[in-house]
């Protein structure tokens, strides 16, 4: 498979066409509705040859053809997966995303950490992922004031199911309800001996194989604390047979006081733990914060510098969103964004001011996806997300690293391409040892 940005005035008969594959097949893997994708959409076409998404920076002279030549890759799939191309000789400094084939696929783990709400998508979601997953991190049990856990209404029978014909090993994924019963559940041995107390009865009961453990924004207050905490639970975790998962947010040097990291001792967490999950997603573009790209490559990049020098790449899997977020602008503190899993196919065809957006942009930089567009009410929307061609060049670190894998966060909902861009990339990793 490989990417094809999609220009002014293609339709997707002709796109399919032009690579001799069914139109109907491109539909399908890309969830399309509509024959004519907004330009600058990105698309992933189903050819027999799997290939990685490089980057690579224009030099002075350079030509769409020299370049093909010099990734051995054909000219037309260059041009294909870029936007609109200037004038050649190409200007200098211009980042191009380039396909190319892969020799061996590497074996990888893909975690998921699936936030069940009871919505139907889910187990659909569940079903199209089920080649493609590793470890299943669900039903979080989220961790009361007095350390007692209880899992969320929604996980049914049902969802169980389905994760366990995934064949993707399952984790119960433990976070506190607020930073009060956070901070309660790692100075208090009390509450720490009832928490104990809770999770070894599903552990033990072999409903789940491990315990991802997601406590976010903790104040570097809380790092010996939360190392005492991490080591406890390992020896508990560990004489159950079980794994153990830690999500940190990621940083590129080791600073104790910083107000959002400070309280992950990298160095610590890795010796007491079977995986770190590098929490890009929860870093950059929120929810609660101005629009901007949610997993800037750039950003990855200089984190994961630091990251490799503390955890064993063996035990990184990197931290991936596989959605987007839909922000009014100007932007307004008090306003959080909307999420949107599918880029321009999420937005509804409305009536009255509602205008679609006429072209999706390209930030070289972040290497992310962004359009702009205003709803029924006539309001300025700003959209960044994920999508085939940023989701490839962000998986490419996994082969240029030598990671062990991915996480990515599934908001119930998720693109059919995020799987098949994964199954095409990599040998995913199953059973229920450690990888």
């Amino acid at each position: 498979m490989y990417v094809h940005v999609v220009k002014k005035g293609e339709n997707i008969q002709q796109i399919a066409h032009a690579v001799g594959v069914e139109a109907e097949e491109v539909a399908i893997v890309n969830g399309l509705a509509d024959e004519r994708p907004v330009p600058g959409s990105s698309l992933l076409i189903p050819t027999q040859v799997p290939t990685t998404l490089r980057t690579y920076a224009t030099q002075e002279g350079d030509t769409v053809k020299k370049i093909a030549n010099l990734h051995h890759i054909p000219e037309r799939i260059a041009r294909a997966a870029n936007g609109s191309l200037p004038t050649e000789p190409l200007p200098a400094g211009r980042v191009l995303t380039l396909p190319v084939p892969i020799a061996q696929k590497r074996a990888i783990e893909v975690n998921v950490r699936f936030d069940v709400q009871g919505d139907p998508e889910e187990r659909l979601t569940l079903q199209e992922a089920r080649h493609a997953l590793s470890s299943l991190s669900v039903a979080t049990a989220w961790i009361g004031r007095d350390g007692s856990l209880r899992l969320p209404d929604h996980w049914s029978q049902a969802l169980q199911a389905q994760a366990q014909a995934a064949e993707a090993r399952q984790l119960l994924l433990v976070a506190p309800d607020d930073e009060q019963a956070a901070r309660r559940l790692l100075v208090h041995p009390a509450t720490r001996r009832n928490f104990y107390r809770d999770l070894r009865a599903w552990i033990a009961a072999d409903e789940f194989l491990g315990v991802h453990v997601e406590f976010p924004r903790l104040p570097p207050e809380m790092r010996v604390p939360f190392n005492r905490f991490m080591r406890e639970l390992a020896v508990r975790v560990h004489h159950l047979r079980g794994l153990l998962y830690v999500g940190v947010p990621p940083h590129a040097a080791d600073d104790p006081d910083h107000p959002v990291y400070g309280a992950y001792d990298l160095a610590w967490l890795s010796r007491c733990c079977d995986r770190v999950v590098w929490n890009v997603d929860d870093a950059f573009g929120r929810a609660d914060g101005p629009p901007t790209s949610l997993a800037p490559l750039h950003q990855i990049k200089r984190t994961l510098a630091h990251a490799v020098t503390l955890v064993p790449k063996r035990k990184l899997l990197l931290g991936l969103p596989c959605y987007g977020y839909d922000w009014p602008v100007p932007y307004d503190p008090e306003r959080a964004a909307a999420l949107l899993i599918h880029g321009p196919m999420s937005l509804p065809e409305e009536e009255g001011e509602f205008e679609r957006p006429k072209q999706v942009h390209w930030d070289e930089v972040a290497m992310s996806p962004m359009f702009t567009y205003r709803d029924d009410l006539g309001e300025r929307r700003e959209v960044w997300y994920e999508d085939a061609r940023s989701l490839a060049a962000k998986l490419h670190l996994v082969h240029e690293w030598e990671l062990a894998g991915i996480s990515c966060q599934v908001p119930g909902d998720a693109m059919l391409v995020q799987w098949c861009l994964l199954q095409d990339l990599f040998q995913i990793r199953k059973g229920t040892g450690l990888f």
